[in-house]
C-alpha cells in the first residue's frame, strides 16, 4: 500500500469539512468537531460533547469566543517565541472570510489532543528515575506481591503427632506432610475458612501416635500464589517456593471424614 501524501489527505478531508460548515455563524468549532467525529446525524452527540466540554467549547459560541479558545491553543503550541506567537494571533484575527480553515485545523488538533489524553490516562507511561547514575541500566521487573494461601491436609495421627499448633515448618517438613496426606486442599484463606466449617473437628484433644484417627492440619504459606487450586500433589510440591514461610495454624483430630467433598483425594 502506497503512503498517503499528508498534504493531499488534509486537503481532501478539510475540503469535505469546509463544505459542511460553510455559512455557519455560531458554534463553528463545535460543529466542526461534530463533523470530524462523525456525529453530525447522531442524536446523542456523546463524543462531541465530551471533547467540547473538556476544552470549554460551546455549541452556540460566536466567532470571538471560539477565537479565544484558539488563542489558548496557540499559547500552548508556541511557547518559546513571544513575537511569533503574537503575530500568529494577529494573523488569525485578520483572516476574515477564510477563518473557517483555521477553525478546521484547530478542531482537528483538539480532537487529537482529547483522544491522546484519554489513551494516556488508560496507559500511563512508566515512571523513570531522574537519577543520572542509573541512566543506561536496564530496569528490573518488579516482583509480584505475595499472595498467602492455606494448605489443608488430612494425615494419619502417627504423622501428625510430631507437630504442634502455631509452630513454624521447614519446607522439607511440609513436603513430608504432603507425602503422607490422604486428602489435601490449597486455597485462599477465605475459602479455607468456609471449608473448615463443614468438618467435624475434635478440639482440645492430644494426638497420641498410636491413634487410628485421621488428623486435620491447616498450614499458612506466606506466598502461595502458585499453589492455589492445585489438584495434584506432585505439582503442589513442585511449585512450593523454596524460601516459603509456613506456619501451622490448626492441628486437630477428625471425628469422621465428612465435609471433605471439596478436598483432593490422593
Amino acid at each position: 500500500m502506497e503512503n498517503e501524501n499528508p498534504k493531499n489527505l488534509y486537503e481532501q478531508v478539510a475540503n469535505n469539512v469546509h463544505d459542511q460548515i460553510k455559512g455557519t455563524e455560531r458554534g463553528i468549532l463545535y460543529k466542526t468537531i461534530q463533523i470530524i467525529v462523525c456525529e453530525k446525524q447522531s442524536p446523542s452527540q456523546e463524543q462531541t460533547r465530551k471533547i467540547c466540554d473538556y476544552f470549554g467549547i460551546k455549541y452556540n459560541s460566536d466567532k470571538d469566543e471560539d477565537k479565544k479558545i484558539i488563542d489558548n491553543l496557540l499559547d500552548a503550541m508556541i511557547i518559546d517565541n513571544r513575537i511569533f506567537k503574537e503575530s500568529a494571533k494577529i494573523f488569525v484575527n485578520k483572516l476574515g472570510g477564510v477563518m473557517e480553515w483555521i477553525f478546521i485545523a484547530a478542531a482537528f488538533t483538539f480532537v487529537g489532543l482529547f483522544y491522546y489524553k484519554q489513551n494516556l490516562d488508560k496507559n500511563p507511561p512508566e515512571k523513570r528515575t531522574p537519577n543520572k547514575a542509573v541512566e543506561g541500566t536496564k530496569e528490573q521487573p518488579s516482583s509480584p506481591l505475595p499472595i498467602p494461601a492455606d494448605l489443608c491436609l488430612v494425615v494419619p495421627a502417627s504423622i501428625a503427632s510430631n507437630f504442634r499448633n502455631s509452630s513454624n515448618l521447614a519446607v522439607n517438613e511440609l513436603t513430608h506432610l504432603i507425602d503422607n496426606a490422604s486428602y489435601f486442599l490449597c486455597t485462599t484463606v477465605k475459602v479455607a475458612d468456609s471449608n473448615e466449617q463443614n468438618l467435624e473437628i475434635m478440639t482440645n484433644e492430644d494426638i497420641p501416635p498410636d491413634s487410628t484417627r485421621e488428623v486435620y492440619i491447616r498450614i499458612n504459606i506466606n506466598d502461595g500464589r502458585n499453589l492455589i487450586d492445585k489438584n495434584i500433589a506432585r505439582y503442589l510440591k513442585k511449585d512450593l517456593p523454596p524460601q516459603a514461610q509456613c506456619k501451622l495454624k490448626k492441628l486437630a483430630c477428625l471425628k469422621n471424614l465428612s465435609g471433605l467433598e471439596n478436598f483432593n483425594r490422593i
